[in-house]
């Protein structure tokens, strides 16, 4: 036993185990009560059919393609609390596209470090474990640079093909993915030659994204705009920029170390320095994606900080594995995640280390259990937005719920109404024109009930 356990850290198989162990070993990623987003998912996803499923993209929660797969396993019986399982096969699939495609380009040890570095960061455990499409739409953009690679490189249509399907996949899951496929399209112009504008393959690989998100959204165009019209995500843009960019550099920042000492840009590689850099497209935009839109970007930083470490010299391989593992395991720790958290959430909510949801007190169902323990089944009650209505809406459907903001300005004396707990009650009390009585609070929440009489 002790022979094979030191075969096995001393091999580089040992870098994939550790990584699936320490997914494991944070259960906090996978085992924890279904939060706002993740439950909108849900509503979507128990409609009668994926053609219902298509015809509600009211809101950009609606993340189509991620819809159909967990409607399918909702439908073959898998519990909602499950289904994160799929996620985190995304997560192992991309994973294991990056090795079997890139492994001989790059080489192995410089590979396993950057991969390394991306499944134990914050952000990969996160969207490993979350009930949304970001890890599916991040693996349906890894398998078309994988198809682009060979189409590229001379191989036969088929790879044209494939490029533009998983295309189609990872638009589908969400429009914003074409920032993911504009990243493989510049990964992918090396491949096209050194004088790759005369290259014809490369314009129908440019063309194809495109190509796909019409064909997919055309239909339902008119509900596409108006969830556009919503402009969901962050007013400053450079605060958003600014958690995009400290998510980056902590998830890969020992092989990115390395790489300022030994990389020596190669010119006909410039055009793959552009990937770092479509973050600032948010800029233009009249919103700026939530920070979590660019996570699809993650899968190809990691293919360019493994080319990165080619140069690196075989005596500095050891020092470099254990410090990306060390570095990687500190950044998961919960003080670690604490300190960075208000650096990547000054415009919004941190959509990377410590999310109000993976916080210990994100308990929905303590909540939910009061007022099921104390109050009837048609007895009314009332969630504000503040309070994440869809997370106590799943253990209570009755609950009405406060979205949109604002639209109720009346409720009926007795109603239970539940607030957040950095929710200011007289704001409420002003805004139903009624006295409110506190009745029970936790870290999360506080409930009220509505008196009725006048202020």
């Amino acid at each position: 036993m002790k022979k094979l356990i030191g075969r096995i850290s001393s091999s580089r198989l040992f870098y994939f185990l550790l990584p699936a162990t320490v997914l494991l070993a944070f259960p906090e990623y996978f085992i924890r009560e279904l939060w706002f987003d993740e439950v909108l998912t849900l509503q979507f996803a128990m409609q009668g059919s994926v053609a219902s499923i298509y015809r509600s993209y009211f809101i950009p929660n609606n993340q189509l393609i991620h819809t159909f797969f967990i409607h399918w396993l909702l439908d073959i019986g898998i519990i909602p609390e499950a289904a994160r399982l799929f996620p985190f096969l995304c997560g192992a699939g991309t994973i294991w596209l990056l090795w079997k495609n890139f492994s001989r380009e790059f080489g192995k040890l410089p590979l396993i470090i950057s991969l390394t570095a991306l499944v134990i960061s914050p952000p990969f455990l996160l969207y490993a474990g979350a009930l949304r499409g970001y890890m599916l739409a991040a693996f349906f953009t890894v398998g078309a640079l994988c198809c682009g690679k060979r189409f590229a490189l001379g191989g036969k249509k088929r790879f044209l093909a494939g490029w533009f399907i998983f295309s189609l996949l990872s638009v589908g899951v969400m429009p914003s993915a074409l920032a993911g496929l504009a990243g493989a399209g510049l990964f992918l112009l090396p491949y096209c030659g050194r004088k790759f504008w005369k290259n014809p393959r490369l314009y129908l690989l440019a063309a194809a994204p495109f190509a796909a998100l019409v064909l997919f959204y055309a239909p339902i165009y008119r509900d596409l705009f108006n969830a556009f019209a919503l402009k969901e995500g962050w007013h400053h843009a450079g605060y958003a920029l600014l958690a995009v960019g400290i998510a980056g550099i902590v998830t890969f920042f020992i092989p990115l170390t390395a790489a300022v000492c030994f990389h020596r840009p190669v010119l006909r590689n410039i055009p793959r320095m552009l990937i770092w850099f479509l973050p600032l497209g948010g800029v233009l935009l009249p919103v700026s994606p939530f920070p979590r839109v660019w996570f699809v970007l993650f899968p190809l930083w990691a293919l360019l900080t493994a080319g990165y470490l080619r140069k690196v010299p075989e005596k500095y391989w050891r020092i470099l594995r254990i410090a990306t593992v060390v570095w990687g395991l500190f950044t998961t720790l919960e003080f670690t995640r604490e300190l960075l958290s208000p650096a990547v959430s000054l415009g919004g909510q941190d959509d990377f280390y410590a999310p109000y949801f993976m916080k210990k007190d994100f308990l929905p169902s303590e909540t939910a259990g009061f007022i099921n323990t104390n109050f009837p089944e048609n007895h009314p009650v009332f969630v504000s937005f503040g309070a994440d209505p869809p997370a106590l809406w799943y253990f209570r459907h009755t609950a009405v719920l406060d979205i949109p903001p604002g639209r109720c300005t009346g409720l009926p004396s007795g109603t239970v109404l539940v607030l957040g707990i950095r929710e200011d009650t007289e704001l409420f009390e002003t805004r139903f024109q009624t006295r409110l009585y506190e009745i029970w609070r936790n870290k999360l929440h506080k409930i009220c009930l509505v008196t009725g009489e006048g202020i």
